[in-house]
C-alpha cells in the first residue's frame, strides 16, 4: 500500500533536510515537502540554492526498488516529469535551472 503525504511548512531551513528527517521518522515511503520559504536551500552536489520569495520550494521523495538506471539519468527524468506536470497548471514558460 502506497502512503503519500504532502507536508506544508511556512519556513524550513531546507526542504531536502526536512524530507530526510521525515523519511527517518515516519512510515511514509512517498511524500512531498512544500515550503513558502527556505533559509538554507541547497542544490545538487551541495551547491547553494538561491531561494527568492515567491518561488516554489519543494522536495519530492519516494522509495526505489530494483532501479536499473543511473542517478544522473533518474534526476533528468524527474526534472522533465515535474516540468510537464507544472506546465498543466502554469501557462507561462517554465525554465529548467538544474545542472545535470
Amino acid at each position: 500500500l502506497m502512503k503519500f503525504k504532502i507536508f506544508r511548512f511556512k519556513r524550513v531551513n531546507s526542504t531536502n533536510d526536512t524530507a530526510i528527517r521525515i523519511i527517518k521518522n515516519s512510515n511514509y515511503d512517498y511524500g512531498m515537502i512544500i515550503a513558502e520559504k527556505q533559509n538554507k536551500g541547497r542544490g545538487q552536489y551541495g551547491k547553494k540554492w538561491l531561494s527568492y520569495k515567491g518561488n516554489s520550494f519543494t522536495s519530492i521523495y519516494y522509495k526505489l526498488d530494483n532501479i536499473n538506471i543511473s542517478i544522473r539519468k533518474l534526476t533528468k527524468i524527474n526534472c522533465l516529469l515535474v516540468k510537464k506536470i507544472l506546465s498543466n497548471y502554469y501557462k507561462k514558460k517554465i525554465y529548467e535551472t538544474s545542472v545535470y
